[in-house]
């Protein structure tokens, strides 16, 4: 058999026969079926001829400019569209480049599913007419106090009505009359920091904010309300999907709210998706003002006067937290921050309420008498770490009462002290390194010697615990967290966990976005039944997918099956491959999640689901190809070889038609390209992936010369 470079170095090559999506290009040929209407068509025509093809044999005209044929686009949104039948041609028109794209997908689907009907989508607002209490929603007024954080919540709710069903609400700060709609704050224990209620009576709507954190609760309130009651999908994170309704009635009487399951939820790692442009709006994780940690102590630069290594951070050693100058130089930074803070105009208790002391990301704990003491004495690091807290914090408190101090169980500071205890201004962040990184978090699937998780310990002394849940699911050699995503929260809720911050650094490439938005529902309700989770579920994926949906559903349920089945795996930030990727259990599978992943890519609704489901399948080829190759290079079999060689080859024109070029960015510690010019770091960190993914996944990798460059740095 001929011999091939391994799939994890190999070259691409271009195999156009395979690909699932058209790239259009400034030569590309339309159809002669195709008539275009405006420069702005020409996108949305090629695909449509390409994807067709000979199976085009109505005539078609696509454009923007439909004057000629009498139909009016200004009433689109700008991702509406028309489909209709007129004069023996179908015309596909719309306000923007984004509508027609959106047109020609919906048009060749049911083309092909042998039914082509008239549509129209997003014409004119999206509820024809709300009521409430018997009015019709144009006669009220919003009423709200005359507070920052509520009149915003209030000018916003106003701007959505309009957008919603067009009509226009006066917003008021004085005395609410009937027919109003009241937004008010309530002190009430019961709706924990941002929850709300809100009730229908004869006079109109009133809506009870909780007044335990200002700043977003009546934001939050309203954007929970119109999710609800108005089918307003995603509005609380940046997704705005109202669905269509002749009428939305709320009578008198009608109640109804909900209660934030954690004070704080941080649903990290967006920003790495940014060629989506899919944003998660960060106000939505300020459930609370105390939030989770993050190395204060060297991103504050705190006490950086008595940094061992001369640094101007704490990045790299730890300072002696028994130390008396220590203690004076942190009192005296943390008070300067502080006082910063007041300056720009910062409110304690309202919008300032939080402040990381936490150590830096480093184990070089001081080793001086006094602090090896206590760690024999205690059994932890942390215990040194909370007697300097608990001291900085009751100190600062005599001065800026209201304040808490954030510390982190992280890195040999996981494990608890036997006596000492955090006293009432410090929060502790509960970092899961270290701990099996494969399984709920419960420990119900993993062996007897992978529970090694100290978290009930920390609850047990601790009523202010913030779990930092690690995925490191990023580049192609993610993992799939969605199947665990509801056990894992209700795990924390009932443990008396007050906030989460969810990790998945996935740059797109990972089912981590759905596993937030699966997180953003369930922290609002955490006891969804199942046939409550299945929908939201469901509607999570069609917002993202469209009728690539259900497809992605059986992917993630696949790999949700195959992680929970596999062996316990510590975590920890390694820029290497997951330790927790199973070739074992994912090559049996791989022809039917390849066809999962290649009919949603078919299904998708627009460029932008595209961009979604093409990275999403670069990481269900990049894995299948690695769980695949080397059982089928070394049985000689040579056709299973070509056949995941060619779809190996599909991931770099893919990503290339979004601007995304494989051979020269990182991804998350896998190689994915092969060239002889190593002059960069990057480059450098990638072999030494390489290296690693091979010992750590125990694959059988071909072997090549490194280059002398490298070979003097990493000393091989």
């Amino acid at each position: 058999m001929k011999k091939l470079i391994s799939l994890l170095v190999a070259s691409f090559i271009t195999v156009s026969a395979l690909a699932a999506c058209y790239v259009p290009s400034e030569n590309a040929s339309l159809s002669p079926m195709i008539t275009v209407t405006s420069s702005d068509a020409l996108d949305a025509a090629a695909w449509l001829s390409d994807r067709l093809g000979d199976d085009l044999t109505d005539r078609v005209v696509i454009g923007t400019d439909a004057a000629a044929y009498g139909v009016d686009v200004s009433a689109l949104e700008d991702d509406g569209y028309f489909i209709r039948s007129l004069g023996g041609e179908e015309v596909l028109f719309a306000k923007t480049a984004d509508g027609l794209d959106r047109a020609v997908r919906r048009y060749a689907k049911m083309t092909q599913a042998g039914s082509v009907s008239d549509v129209a989508y997003h014409e004119g607002y999206r509820v024809k007419r709300v009521e409430i209490a018997g009015r019709d929603i144009a006669e009220y007024t919003i009423y709200c106090e005359n507070e920052k954080y509520m009149t915003a919540a209030a000018d916003e709710f106003a701007s959505l009505i309009e957008k919603a069903c067009g009509a226009s609400l006066a917003v008021s700060t004085g005395e609410a009359a009937a027919p109003y709609i009241s937004l008010c704050y309530v002190d009430d224990e019961a709706l924990s920091t941002v929850g709300y209620r809100w009730k229908v009576a004869e006079g109109g709507l009133t809506i009870e904010c909780s007044s335990g954190y200002r700043p977003t609760s009546a934001r939050l309130a309203v954007s929970r309300f119109l999710e609800n009651e108005f089918g307003w999908f995603g509005l609380t994170f940046g997704y705005e999907d109202l669905a269509e309704a002749e009428l939305i009635s709320l009578p008198a009487g009608k109640c109804g709210g909900e209660t934030n399951a954690f004070v704080y939820a941080n649903l990290y790692g967006d920003s790495l998706s940014d060629p989506a442009n899919d944003r998660f709006d960060r106000s939505f994780v300020t459930l609370g003002g105390v939030a989770n940690c993050c190395h204060g102590l060297q991103n504050n630069r705190f006490a950086s006067e008595l940094s061992k290594s001369a640094r101007q951070d704490w990045a790299e050693d730890q300072p002696c937290y028994l130390d008396g100058e220590f203690f004076e130089v942190s009192y005296d930074d943390v008070s300067a921050y502080i006082e910063e803070k007041l300056a720009a105009g910062k409110v304690i208790g309202e919008d300032l309420c939080f402040i990381d002391i936490a150590a830096g990301d480093n184990a070089k704990w001081c080793g001086c008498k006094k602090c090896t003491a206590m760690l024999k004495s205690e059994g932890s690091v942390s215990a040194s770490i909370l007697t300097w807290a608990n001291r900085l914090s009751e100190a600062l408190d005599e001065v800026y009462p209201g304040i808490v101090y954030g510390v982190f169980a992280y890195l040999g500071t996981n494990k608890p002290p036997r006596t000492v205890r955090p006293n009432e201004h410090i929060s502790v962040t509960y970092c899961y390194d270290n701990n099996c990184a494969v399984h709920v978090h419960d420990g119900r699937d993993c062996d007897e010697s992978a529970k090694i998780s100290y978290l009930e310990d920390w609850l047990d002394i601790c009523d202010n615990v913030y779990v930092w849940g690690y995925g490191m699911d990023e580049g192609f050699m993610t993992a799939c967290y969605t199947g665990m995503v509801r056990d894992n929260l209700r795990y924390f809720h009932d443990a008396g966990v007050r906030g989460i911050m969810w990790e998945a650094e996935d740059r797109g490439f990972s089912t981590g976005k759905i596993a937030k938005w699966l997180a953003a529902g369930l922290c609002w309700n955490i006891d969804m039944t199942d046939e409550e989770y299945d929908r939201y579920f469901d509607r999570v994926l069609a917002a993202m997918y469209g009728d690539g949906a259900p497809y992605v559903r059986d992917y993630c349920d696949s790999l949700g099956a195959i992680r929970r089945s596999a062996k316990c795996a510590v975590s920890g930030y390694t820029a290497a491959a997951t330790p927790t990727f199973a070739p074992d259990l994912i090559a049996p599978v791989f022809d039917a999640l390849f066809s999962l992943t290649e009919a949603a890519l078919r299904n998708v609704d627009s460029r932008r689901q595209e961009l979604r489901m093409t990275k999403l399948s670069a990481a269900c080829i990049y894995q299948g190809c690695v769980a695949s190759y080397f059982a089928a290079y070394e049985a000689g079999d040579d056709e299973r070889v070509a056949e995941l060689s060619r779809r190996y080859a599909l991931i770099e024109p893919r990503l290339a038609a979004f601007g995304i070029n494989v051979r020269s960015c990182w991804q998350g510690g896998i190689v994915v390209w092969e060239r002889e010019d190593w002059e960069s770091d990057m480059e450098l960190m990638a072999w030494r992936s390489w290296k690693s993914n091979a010992k750590i996944l125990s694959l059988k990798v071909p072997t090549r010369p490194m280059p002398e460059r490298i070979a003097a740095i990493v000393g091989q």
